[in-house]
């Protein structure tokens, strides 16, 4: 199950020194997850602001 980032995304850089396989980058204005996202869940941990949230609750 991959993760997005919500509107509620601060770009703090916690969840992207979090991802073990650097699927998170620098978006504008928010912060982007691409396609080879694993479910590790280490950036939903990290992320203080609750913006990282699996695809199907974002829409």
């Amino acid at each position: 199950m991959p993760y997005t980032i919500t509107e509620a995304c601060t770009a703090c850089d916690q969840c992207i020194d979090a991802c073990p396989i650097e699927a998170i980058s620098v978006g504008d204005p928010i912060y982007v997850i691409d396609d080879t996202c694993c479910d590790f869940e280490e950036c939903v941990v990290m992320c203080d602001d609750e913006a990282i949230v699996p695809v199907e609750e974002a829409w």
